[in-house]
């Protein structure tokens, strides 16, 4: 159910791609207290993209999740941002982050909606 995707100019082979994307999965799993086999991570490198008029490394997450709870929500932001710092060094000031909490019957998954 929760779905990370994280959008960034920074460039990173397929390997890094696989490993940020497996730190992003864990780390929502934990903080959204969802299991893991229901998360997914989706991670785009090596996008066009411009913060503040500068191509400096930047990114856009969008975090998506049903019931997501608004206390979690600067907590997550605190902990996305972290993670981004700490494996691709990005300036927390450089990178936006969306949250949007789905209804169940919003969610498809397996031919049918949770």
């Amino acid at each position: 159910m929760p779905l990370i995707h994280l959008n960034t100019n920074v460039v990173l082979d397929a390997a890094q791609e696989i490993e940020i994307a497996e730190h992003v999965s864990k780390l929502a799993a934990k903080l959204l207290r969802k299991p893991e086999q229901w998360v997914m991570a989706h991670v785009a490198t090596r996008q066009s993209m411009i913060f503040a008029g500068s191509d400096m490394p930047c990114a856009f997450v969008e975090c998506k999740s049903i019931g997501m709870r608004d206390p979690d929500i600067p907590l997550l932001a605190d902990a996305l941002c972290t993670l981004l710092h700490q494996h691709l060094q990005l300036d927390p000031a450089r990178i936006y982050i969306e949250f949007t909490s789905a209804q169940a019957h919003q969610w498809g998954w397996n031919g049918g909606t949770f």
